[in-house]
């Protein structure tokens, strides 16, 4: 069964084709839809990440199978691909089997400076590095994302690869503060090649507390002059 596959619905916004080398993610966000999916609670989800059963090899199975294909794989939509050393190693494997079979990862992590690591590889196949952030304040991050990496360590992350000439996005979503969500925009648009922008799903509580058409006027205020994509499901307050 390939383990490169091809995503369905939202996150088919993201990417035309991805891979998730991981079972379980260690950084316990609260916001995560994986558990739901997987059918456990956070708890267990986050209790004990591990790799999936020979998931190298696969992958270069499916990348044979691919090879030269011109389509984006995105590392990853079900956990986090650097989210602890034996990750970012993993991961690293699997993009010189990507360079390896001339097709074209790009990432999205919250793991910051763990990710470096592999800039030189990015770098030198004009790949793209990006990072979810969706606060300034580190008291927020601790409470939604307690075994994420630091905002610090996020912005950092991007600032260097834009130094080094690497391809930077970030995924704002799902946005749980509107204020945070653009603060991070403000504080990181020279550094960054390009946004893409979401709601908050599955908290109806919270949801139907903030006012998303003036999140959305304000997203395009601030990115004026900016390469950005609105998802759909934000996208509708217009």
């Amino acid at each position: 069964m390939p383990v490169i596959y091809e995503p369905r619905g939202k996150a088919k916004e993201y990417s035309d084709l991805a891979c998730n080398f991981y079972t379980g993610c260690s950084h316990a966000c609260k916001y995560c839809y994986c558990p739901g999916i997987m059918r456990k609670t956070l708890e267990e989800w986050s209790a004990n990440p591990h790799a999936r059963t020979r998931i190298l090899k696969q992958f270069e199975n499916d990348a044979k199978k691919l090879q030269g294909c011109e389509k984006e794989i995105l590392f990853s939509f079900m956990s986090d691909c650097f989210q602890s050393d034996e990750a970012g190693y993993l991961t690293s494997r699997a993009l010189l089997i990507s360079e390896m079979y001339n097709l074209k990862p790009q990432i999205l992590t919250k793991a910051g400076y763990r990710a470096t690591g592999c800039f030189d590889i990015l770098k030198r196949n004009n790949w793209k590095f990006g990072s979810t952030i969706i606060f300034r304040k580190e008291s927020l991050r601790e409470y939604w994302e307690p075994g994420a990496p630091s905002i610090v360590s996020r912005y950092e992350a991007v600032k260097q690869a834009h130094a080094m000439g690497i391809y930077t996005w970030v995924s704002v979503e799902p946005v749980v503060d509107i204020n945070e969500a653009l603060a991070v925009m403000e504080d990181l648009k020279p550094f960054v090649n390009f946004w893409k922008v979401g709601k908050l799903n599955h908290f109806k509580e919270l949801e139907e507390k903030i006012d998303w058409k003036l999140f959305l006027n304000e997203t395009i205020k601030m990115l004026d002059g900016h390469d950005y994509y609105i998802k759909n499901d934000l996208k509708k307050y217009e």
